[in-house]
């Protein structure tokens, strides 16, 4: 009986070393959209413990599972960096789980955490989370040759715009398509959108999509995206009274944005401190 009792509590201190939760910032995603995970990791062993670091092992790595339940492969993170932990001390990391895997068949997704305690050679798993790969059909899209000095030089690609209704938000996403193929290559958030005003989106004279969106009450989004579907730039422009800002082209082919004053969401307004990352609006 003292045998049993011993037993059940060396496993309830094994189970006990680590307390490890995961979080994702929303339950939607559209195929090959990046998924960032939140993983907190306690440390419940009562002792300091060192995690990752030069010549270890990995110590934190991810499972997905798929609509079906079937496991597909484990997705391990690289843990050079050392990080420790004092006893009852948490810490957070922000992982893009999707940098190792990114699943594009539509339907349901699992995903779970496991973080390796190095002195017990036990791991430990998170919470299950489940999230759904989406489609939706494009708002707007247009074909393009892939110019020299860009990867994929001299392919037609297609360029396009994505409306993607999400439970209490809007938001517009680019995606970039091989047209030969019809291989999805990239799919990209570029921030939430109003309907007020429908997009402004043009091909330059280089093959960069340019955008120019409401992204909240008189607040426009203005993206350019290189021909090899890279963001090159995103910039903010402020409504006024008559003058609205609105892409123009240009004889020359050169595209620019003209109206509205330039917004910079990160700065203070007159006389006060500036704002935190935290304190921007909310998607900008």
């Amino acid at each position: 009986m003292r045998l049993l009792l011993l037993l059940l509590f060396l496993t309830g201190a094994a189970r006990a070393q680590f307390a490890v939760s995961l979080s994702l910032p929303r339950t939607n995603f559209l195929a090959l959209e990046a998924i960032p995970a939140t993983v907190t990791v306690t440390n419940r062993s009562g002792s300091e413990v060192v995690l990752g670091g030069p010549g270890r092992s990995s110590w934190l790595s991810f499972q997905m599972t798929d609509s079906g339940g079937y496991d597909l492969a484990p997705l391990d993170v690289d843990s050079s960096d050392m990080v420790q932990i004092p006893p009852g001390g948490t810490i957070q990391r922000k992982i893009v789980v999707t940098d190792a895997y990114a699943p594009s068949e539509l339907g349901n997704y699992g995903l779970m955490a496991r973080v390796g305690h190095a002195p017990s050679g036990e791991f430990y798993g998170s919470n299950r989370v489940r999230f759904n790969i989406t489609d939706t059909k494009p708002l707007w899209e247009q074909q393009y040759g892939v110019p020299e000095g860009f990867r994929g030089a001299g392919s037609a690609r297609r360029y396009g715009i994505l409306l993607f209704m999400d439970v209490g938000s809007t938001a517009l996403y680019f995606r970039m398509t091989d047209e030969k193929s019809g291989v999805r290559l990239q799919t990209y958030r570029l921030g939430p959108v109003s309907m007020a005003h429908d997009p402004q989106i043009t091909i330059d004279h280089s093959n960069q999509l340019q955008v120019l969106f409401l992204a909240q009450p008189n607040i426009y989004a203005h993206c350019v995206i290189l021909p090899d579907g890279t963001l090159k730039s995103r910039s903010y422009y402020r409504d006024q009274p008559g003058n609205r800002p609105r892409l123009v082209q240009e004889a020359a082919g050169d595209t620019r944005v003209e109206g509205g004053v330039a917004f910079d969401p990160s700065a203070a307004p007159e006389g006060k401190p500036a704002r935190k990352a935290s304190e921007r609006p909310p998607g900008l």
